[in-house]
């Protein structure tokens, strides 16, 4: 069996998710909060790192507007509503969502027959139901026949009325909405590739970091994707722009995503800042920002609880709501707080469907040594750090393979 992961780089992004993440509210780009948070130099080097993502946005918008409003349908999907930061961690707009879950039927030669493409939106509105926001953690997963069960299930989510709404009409345009997005992918392909000089320099870096052999391995298990895969498993990676500091990872079920090989593929939506914005956070663990949010992650009895019992056994989100007495939505809002500090990570394997959370010690160690770092002199903090690049020079030696 072997112990490498196969991985398959898109040359682009995919461009109809582009469009539609363009077109919908961003809060880091449409807000000021993170900006507010600096000033002076510092607020300066952040309004310089946005500049190229709110031209290559406004570019977008620009060009797509015209080319939507000739489909109706799409454009009641543009949620441009300002959103606060709380909001858009538990609910992605009901587009982007979508397209996520049906990118491999649009990215194909065409659509399936009418009972397959019936198929495969049932099974992706099963997928956005089940995606850890129910009220009963003893639920069982939500099985999609008609729309019935799509208000059955949304009656147990934690979701605001006009979000509900929204799926619910999602459910019933489904098989129009994807003609339409048939149908547009085209001009947004066309537009996309226009607008993409406009952060061209970004886009290259990152593509050439995930051409070299092992990177992207080492980076995933660096931020916590513990993935354990076999001689059936391969990887397509496809980077984003407007998401460009975020990472997806969706492994196909059986039946999706199956190449001639009969392999079962992950799916990954890469960011392209998100080699250079790790580089930038974790290189040097006395910055104070980096090690007060880390700590500030930490200095909540929540999430405190969940630590230690995370520590104890690796558990998915239902079997750790349960054991907390909580709300599914509530333990997803500190899971992903902890992981975005790299306090936790995510354990997806073959052999089961679940995801598991479960404690990232090295996160922990590098907290430890951020605070005694204070007790360090410069030239021992520097000396440290030469060791520390050398040890991680010799666990990037990996030789996966790779296609472009």
């Amino acid at each position: 069996m072997s112990d490498k992961l196969n991985f398959t780089i898109s040359k682009d992004p995919f461009w109809l998710l582009e469009a539609m993440a363009c077109m919908n509210y961003v809060e880091w780009l449409d807000s000021d909060e993170w900006l507010n948070k600096s000033s002076g130099q510092v607020r300066r080097i952040k309004e310089e790192f946005l500049l190229p993502y709110r031209s290559y946005r406004g570019a977008m918008r620009t060009r797509l507007k015209p080319v939507l409003e000739q489909y109706p349908m799409l454009m009641n999907y543009v949620d441009s509503s300002p959103r606060d930061k709380e909001s858009l961690r538990n609910f992605n707009p009901p587009m982007i969502t979508f397209l996520e879950m049906m990118q491999h039927v649009l990215e194909a030669k065409e659509l399936p027959d009418e009972e397959e493409l019936e198929k495969e939106l049932n099974h992706a509105f099963q997928r956005i139901l089940d995606n850890g926001v129910s009220k009963n953690t003893d639920s069982g997963a939500t099985s999609i026949q008609n729309i019935q069960d799509v208000m059955t299930a949304l009656e147990n989510q934690e979701r605001e009325d006009a979000d509900k709404f929204k799926l619910l009409r999602l459910y019933s345009e489904r098989r129009e909405v994807m003609e339409q997005l048939w149908s547009v992918q085209g001009a947004c392909e066309e537009i996309g590739r226009s607008c993409l000089t406009l952060v061209q320099d970004r886009f290259d870096a990152c593509m050439e970091k995930l051409r070299e052999p092992g990177n992207l391995e080492t980076f995933l298990s660096k931020l916590g994707f513990n993935l354990q895969y076999g001689e059936k498993y391969s990887c397509r990676l496809t980077p984003a722009i407007m998401q460009y500091n975020e990472i997806m990872v969706h492994e196909d079920e059986e039946g999706e995503g199956v190449d001639d090989s009969g392999s079962v593929a992950r799916r990954i939506r890469f960011g392209i800042e998100l080699f250079s914005s790790y580089e930038m956070r974790f290189s040097d663990m006395l910055n104070d920002d980096r090690l007060l949010d880390r700590l500030k992650a930490l200095g909540d009895s929540t999430r405190l609880k969940i630590m230690h019992n995370l520590v104890e056994s690796p558990s998915y989100l239902q079997e750790l709501a349960k054991k907390l007495k909580l709300t599914p939505a509530t333990v997803l809002h500190h899971l992903g707080i902890l992981m975005s500090e790299g306090l936790i990570e995510i354990q997806m394997t073959g052999e089961k469907k679940r995801v598991y959370y479960q404690v990232n010690k090295q996160g922990l160690q590098e907290v430890s040594n951020g605070i005694m770092q204070l007790a360090m002199t410069r030239q021992e903090r520097e000396t440290q750090k030469r060791e520390q690049q050398m040890k991680d020079m010799q666990k990037n030696q990996g030789d996966g393979q790779w296609t472009i």
